[in-house]
């Protein structure tokens, strides 16, 4: 691990000068998509590496909490990913089983599973959660949707 500079500046300087330097020059549209592609990716990799760890550890407790596990999260990436991994695949398991079936139990499944999707919207489409998030703004929206 480097002190400076960050892995996130770097990943936005190598985006920035895509976006800038090289996207203008380029006239062939399939190559000019692809490098829109990996300026995106870029994009992504930046938020995914700033925004993980708190959505990893805030999805860890709404699962703990749905399926009163306890314990806590592991501090390793790898370790946190495989356990998350497992809650969800309990969480399923235990949707299977009629678990979330009472409307109050179904209210919190709901209210993790939105916020989930959410989270996960941040880093992968930011800009697709706004639109939608205005959408809903300006519609009578369903009541389940109404925290986007």
């Amino acid at each position: 691990m480097q002190d400076q500079p960050q892995a996130t500046l770097l990943i936005e300087a190598v985006r920035q000068h895509l976006a800038s330097q090289v996207l203008p020059t380029i006239a062939e549209p399939r190559l000019r998509f692809q490098t829109l592609v990996a300026a995106n990716v870029l994009d992504i990799v930046v938020r995914e590496l700033t925004l993980a760890e708190p959505f990893s550890a805030a999805e860890w407790a709404r699962l703990a909490d749905l399926l009163a596990v306890p314990g806590t999260m592991p501090a390793n990436a790898a370790q946190r990913d495989a356990a998350l991994a497992g809650l969800n695949a309990a969480l399923c398991q235990a949707i299977e089983a009629g678990a979330f079936d009472e409307p109050a139990a179904w209210s919190r499944l709901l209210a993790h599973c939105q916020q989930t999707a959410i989270e996960k919207l941040q880093i992968a489409n930011p800009a697709y959660l706004q639109r939608l998030q205005a959408e809903y703004k300006t519609k009578q929206p369903h009541p389940t949707l109404e925290r986007l």
